[in-house]
């Protein structure tokens, strides 16, 4: 009888150190259930009540209330406050402004929940925000990692700073940003990009007013006259362009327009610009003043023997598109 007692007892011990262990195992192994990136804005109303209200206007609530995987940089109400938007100003919006307002919510987010390591160091990323009115081509967004994290170059170029990063939701993650972003011009992403700062030099001088207007006109679609394509050289490409040196204004506006495109040209893929042999007439009209892209390639050809290289391609704004490249193109001067 003793021995039958003893062995219950220690059945008992283990039956109560294995329940023990299990009760560990299962609270180390509860997954955390993330609220929706809605119900994050709705916890916050005294910084996020202003975008909830836009949301709302512009039928993108639900969209952030079902399962999904969205990238949102979320302005606080100070931010649109700043541009005179309020909850009563969303309420009395007419149909046109709410249709801009959507547009340019959907610039704050993409399609992919991003958290901010995996954000471009110095690049850019598809927005949500059409181009013009297509279903298929959207407005990029660049991103600058070299102090925080600055988007489309800041504050002063219709970009803005993130405030508070990774916020993680169950349908994506949520950026606190301290501005609300400006649907950019192909200016704007050009600016926005520090290893095109020689460049930006070159269009913001004086003699090269006229050029750089003309980046900053507004066009609404791919078949508007005032649409713009830019083949943007890098700092590295201007420090290696021997043939600039000494070269009167004239010459330099030259340069600069056989740059330019009056068309939203757009490359296939990021290593094919076309099909078919592409020849662009430039902004610098005359003979010999276009520039080709054999089939197939992401190559330039000028006047020279060196071709250039496109590096990223479709940067695409709300009046053209840019295509960097690795080389000053040569026209005939």
């Amino acid at each position: 009888m003793k021995l039958i007692n003893k062995i219950s007892k220690a059945l008992a011990v283990i039956t109560v150190a294995l329940l023990s262990f299990s009760c560990e195992n299962d609270s180390e192994n509860v997954i955390e259930k993330y609220p929706t990136i809605v119900e994050i804005l709705e916890k916050d109303p005294a910084n996020f009540s202003i975008l909830k209200a836009a949301l709302i206007k512009t039928d993108l609530f639900n969209t952030f209330r079902n399962p999904g995987s969205y990238t949102v940089l979320a302005p606080r109400n100070s931010s649109f406050e700043a541009i005179g938007v309020t909850e009563a100003s969303i309420a009395t919006m007419s149909t046109a402004d709410v249709a801009l307002l959507r547009r340019r919510l959907q610039y704050h987010v993409l399609s992919i929940g991003t958290i901010s390591a995996d954000f471009p160091t110095n690049g850019y990323v598809n927005s949500f925000s059409p181009f013009g009115t297509s279903t298929s081509i959207s407005l990029s967004l660049h991103t600058n990692k070299a102090s925080g994290i600055v988007l489309n170059g800041g504050l002063s170029n219709g970009g803005a700073t993130v405030l508070q990063k990774d916020i993680n939701a169950s349908n994506g993650v949520i950026h606190v940003i301290d501005a609300v972003l400006s649907l950019p011009k192909v200016h704007n992403l050009i600016i926005a990009n520090p290893d095109l700062s020689s460049l930006v030099g070159v269009l913001s001088s004086t003699p090269q007013t006229s050029v750089f207007m003309d980046l900053t006109s507004t066009a609404t679609g791919a078949t508007n006259a005032l649409s713009r394509t830019v083949f943007a050289p890098t700092n590295a490409a201007f420090t290696n362009a021997a043939f600039l040196t000494g070269q009167s204004d004239a010459n330099i506006t030259k340069v600069l327009r056989y740059h330019i495109e009056n068309n939203n040209r757009r490359a296939s893929s990021s290593t094919s610009f076309a099909s078919t042999a592409t020849t662009i007439n430039t902004q610098l009209t005359g003979p010999q003043q276009t520039i080709t892209i054999p089939a197939a390639t992401v190559k330039v050809v000028d006047i020279t023997t060196v071709n250039a290289t496109i590096r990223t391609v479709n940067i695409q704004g709300t009046n053209g598109v840019a295509h960097i490249i690795d080389k000053v193109l040569q026209p005939t001067l």
